[in-house]
Formats: C-alpha cells, sequence, structure tokens
C-alpha cells in the first residue's frame, strides 16, 4: 500500500506530527493513521499461542495477529526481511484505525525492530512478554503435538534448552521499563487472557 509512491516510485518519508507521509522526490503527500503497535512476546512454551486463540474474535477495535502464519524455516537465513514484512504488514493493517496487536517471540526483542524506518509509522510501540518457571516451560514443549503447532513441533532436546534460555533472557535481561512481565506458571489461560486484554486496553486507550 505505501511501499512507493504512486507518482514517482520513491520511497515514502514520514512527517509524524502531521500524521503524514511525504515522497521527497516529488512532494506527493498522504494522510495516514499512525496507532499504537503492541507486542505480545515470549519464548515458545510460555503460553501465546494459548492466549491468542482465547482472545481471537473478542474485540473489535484491535486486529489480533499470529506472527507463525507466514513463519518457514529458510527465514533464518532472512530475518531482516521476516522481521520487516510484518512491520509493513502492521503498519497497513493499522490505516484501518485499529491498532495491530502482533503476537511473536522475536518481535519480543527490540533490537529486531529499531532498524526498520516502518517504526516510524506507528504512534508507540508496547511490548508484553508472558514467561514461566524453566521447568513447566521444558514440560509444556515437549507435550506439545504437531495438530497444535505445526511449526514447531517435535522440537529436540536442544531446541528446547534454546527456548528455556530465551524465555530466562525475557526475566532476567529485558528492559523492565520497556515490558510488561506476565508469569504464566500456575495462571489459568483465562486468568492470563484477562491480563492481556487489560493490558491492550490500557495502551490502546492511553494513545
Amino acid at each position: 500500500m505505501f511501499d512507493g509512491c504512486p507518482e514517482c516510485g520513491g520511497s515514502y518519508e514520514v512527517d509524524a506530527a502531521a500524521s503524514a507521509v511525504v515522497c521527497p522526490n516529488c512532494g506527493r503527500r498522504v494522510s495516514i493513521n499512525r496507532e499504537p503497535l503492541l507486542i505480545v512476546s515470549g519464548a515458545s512454551g510460555t503460553g501465546k499461542s494459548t492466549v491468542l486463540r482465547e482472545l481471537s474474535g473478542t474485540r473489535e477495535d484491535v486486529v489480533f495477529l499470529d506472527s507463525d502464519t507466514l513463519w518457514r524455516e529458510g527465514f533464518w537465513d532472512e530475518l531482516d526481511w521476516y522481521f520487516r514484512t510484518w512491520l509493513r504488514l502492521c503498519r497497513d493493517v493499522a490505516q484501518s484505525n485499529r491498532p495491530p496487536v502482533l503476537f511473536g517471540g522475536g518481535f519480543g526483542v527490540p533490537a529486531n525492530l529499531e532498524p526498520h524506518s516502518e517504526l516510524e509509522w506507528f504512534s508507540s510501540v508496547h511490548y508484553l512478554a508472558l514467561v514461566c518457571d524453566d521447568d513447566e516451560q521444558k514440560r509444556r514443549l515437549r507435550a506439545r503435538s504437531s495438530a497444535e503447532h505445526p511449526n514447531q513441533y517435535d522440537m529436540s532436546e536442544d531446541d528446547i534448552t534454546e527456548q528455556v534460555e530465551f524465555n530466562r533472557w525475557f526475566k532476567n535481561e529485558a528492559d523492565r521499563d520497556a515490558f510488561t512481565m506476565i508469569d504464566t506458571t500456575e495462571r489459568t489461560v483465562e486468568t492470563t487472557a484477562r491480563r492481556v486484554n487489560e493490558w491492550i486496553t490500557t495502551h490502546t486507550d492511553s494513545d
């Protein structure tokens, strides 16, 4: 939708103060909606997919998105393309006057998003991370089936160890000023989904 100026093919630049984009080549100006971007993240096994299923269809003021929809193993060699493509999709979703709520593990690492100019299209970016105890995470990952998680099933012990380390990163390294944390170890799905829903409301109402 906004990947190039239709008049000259130039790349738009965001004028945040005016909620518009401008082509620096020909001067074409287009108004845009700058909605907040909400990221629900966490390592595999902490509850993202379960919460997304619980919340899907419950709100009309936001758009829920699952980053696994586009994921393929070959993207390990094209991670920048993967993150940027999702930012473009969220940018276009935001033009419907509804904030995108993107569920995805790697999107909770700000360094994966910050290099991309598409972030300028959003009024703000908010991060929520689901975390849990190591033993509970391992139990959940070993119990997964291909039917429930077609993109991540049959994880090796090395894969599980990697996800446990990722979970620890959120718990120990993530910037507490930027992140909201929800520990899902002993919370029911309903309780966790309610907390996530409240977080979404807080950050959509405030913007």
